[in-house]
C-alpha cells in the first residue's frame, strides 16, 4: 500500500468572501471589528472614482470617521511607494486597513502594514520567514484583477531602485485576514489588462501544480484554476462583461495563489522578475514571454501530471497548449520586441539563477539551460 507523501501546507487567510457586489459588505466588516480608525490603500486608477467614493462613505458610516486615503501608483511597486503608503498608514494609527486593487497595490499595503510594528524599512524586512510582529489592525485585501492572488498569499514583491532583483517578503505576518472577492470590480477592465493578469495567474497554476514543493493540498487547487483558465481567460478577454467568465477568473486566481502559497514558482517567475525589473515589462507579460519556453524545457520532468496538464490545455503537449492559449488571449509576444540585444539576454538569464524560485522548478537548470530558454523565448 502507497501511504500518502508526507506535506506542510500554509495558509494564511481567515476567510475568504466570495460574490458579486460584495464590496458593500465593507462596513459590516468594519462594524463587525469595532473599527474607529480606518485607512484604505487604493489603486490610483480608482482615484476620486464612484468606487473609491462609494467605499469611503461606507467605511465612514461604520467607523464614524473619515478613513484616512493613499491612492497607490499604476506601477509594480517599489521603496518609494511603500514608505509612502507607510507614511499614511502610520498618520492613521488604524485598527482598520482596507487595500483595493490589483496585485501592486495589495502588495505594498501588505510591506507598508508590517512596517507598522517591524522597524527597519522595507528592505531591512524582507526575506522569507523572518520571525516579523504582526500589526494589531483587521486587515481586508478587496482584488480589482484577477492575476497576482496576492490577497490570499502570505509573500509580496517590491522593487528597488538599480537593482535587476526584486525583494521577496513571506511571513505570517503579512497577509490578508479577510479577501473580499468581487468580481463585478474586474468589468472595467480593458481586454489588455485582462490578458496580462489573467495569464499571471495561468502561470501560478502551472507553476504551482508542478512545482517541487506542491503536494497533495495544493496540487487540487493548481489543477482546478488551470481548468478555470483555460476555458473561461478567453471569454473574459473577448467579452469582458460576461460576468460568469470574470467570476471563474477570480476564483482562479485565488485558488493558483493559496496553492503556490505553499508550492512556490518556478523558472517562469525567476525571468519574469528582472524582465519586470530591468526591462520593465508587465508581469503578466513578461510570463506570457517565457512560459511556453519554460514549459518546454521543463514538461520532460512533469511525470505523471504531463497528460493532465495536456488534457486540461486541450492540447497533444503542456508546452503546446500553453501556447495556444496565449495565442487565443494575444500575448503572442517575442523577447526580441523588450530585450533585443545578446547582452541584456545574458543579463537577464544571470538574474533568473538569483531567483529564489529556480529551487521549485521541476527540473535543475545551470546558467547554460536558462540562456537557451531564453534564446527560446525570442
Amino acid at each position: 500500500m502507497n501511504l500518502p507523501a508526507p506535506f506542510v501546507y500554509r495558509h494564511g487567510t481567515r476567510q475568504v468572501v466570495f460574490g458579486w457586489g460584495r464590496v458593500s459588505e465593507l462596513g459590516v466588516l468594519a462594524r463587525g471589528h469595532g473599527a474607529r480608525r480606518c485607512v484604505l490603500a487604493i489603486d490610483s486608477a480608482f482615484r476620486d472614482s464612484e468606487l473609491q467614493h462609494r467605499i469611503v462613505a461606507e467605511l465612514r458610516v461604520a467607523t464614524g470617521s473619515m478613513p484616512l486615503v493613499y491612492c497607490v501608483p499604476a506601477r509594480e511597486p517599489d521603496i518609494e511607494v511603500v514608505d509612502a503608503c507607510h507614511a499614511v498608514f502610520a498618520e492613521a494609527d488604524p485598527d482598520l486597513i482596507v487595500a483595493v486593487g490589483g496585485g501592486s497595490t495589495m502588495d505594498a499595503a501588505k510591506v507598508a502594514r508590517m512596517m507598522l510594528v517591524n522597524p527597519g524599512g522595507a528592505a531591512a524586512i524582507a526575506g522569507f520567514d523572518v520571525p516579523h510582529r504582526p500589526h494589531a489592525s483587521l486587515f481586508v485585501g478587496v482584488p480589482t484583477t484577477s492575476g497576482t492572488g496576492s490577497e490570499v498569499s502570505e509573500m509580496a514583491v517590491i522593487g528597488q531602485a538599480g537593482s535587476d532583483i526584486k525583494l521577496r517578503y513571506r511571513s505570517a505576518a503579512l497577509p490578508f485576514q479577510v479577501a473580499l472577492l468581487d468580481p463585478e470590480l474586474t468589468l472595467s477592465l480593458p481586454p489588455k489588462v485582462t490578458a496580462h493578469t489573467g495569464f499571471d495567474a495561468f502561470t501560478h497554476a502551472l507553476e504551482g501544480y508542478v512545482s517541487r514543493s506542491a503536494n497533495l493540498m495544493t496540487e487540487p487547487l493548481s489543477q482546478n484554476a488551470l481548468r478555470l483558465l483555460h476555458d473561461w481567460l478567453p471569454v473574459a478577454v473577448e467579452d469582458p462583461s460576461h460576468k460568469a467568465a470574470r467570476c471563474h477568473c477570480m476564483i482562479a486566481s485565488m485558488q493558483a495563489a493559496i496553492a503556490y502559497n505553499t508550492s512556490q514558482l518556478g523558472l517562469c517567475h525567476a525571468l519574469a522578475a528582472p524582465l519586470g525589473a530591468m526591462f520593465h515589462v508587465a508581469h503578466g507579460l513578461a510570463n506570457a514571454i517565457a512560459l511556453p519556453a519554460v514549459t518546454a524545457f521543463n514538461q520532460s520532468w512533469f511525470g505523471d501530471k504531463a497528460p493532465v496538464i495536456a488534457a486540461l490545455l486541450d492540447a497533444p503537449a503542456a508546452a503546446e497548449g500553453v501556447a495556444r492559449l496565449r495565442k487565443r488571449v494575444g500575448l503572442e509576444i517575442g523577447l526580441d520586441s523588450v530585450v533585443p540585444d545578446g547582452a541584456g539576454r545574458d543579463a537577464l538569464a544571470s538574474a533568473a539563477m538569483r531567483s529564489g524560485n529556480m529551487p521549485h522548478n521541476p527540473r535543475d537548470a545551470q546558467w547554460e539551460d536558462v540562456r537557451a530558454v531564453v534564446e527560446a523565448m525570442r
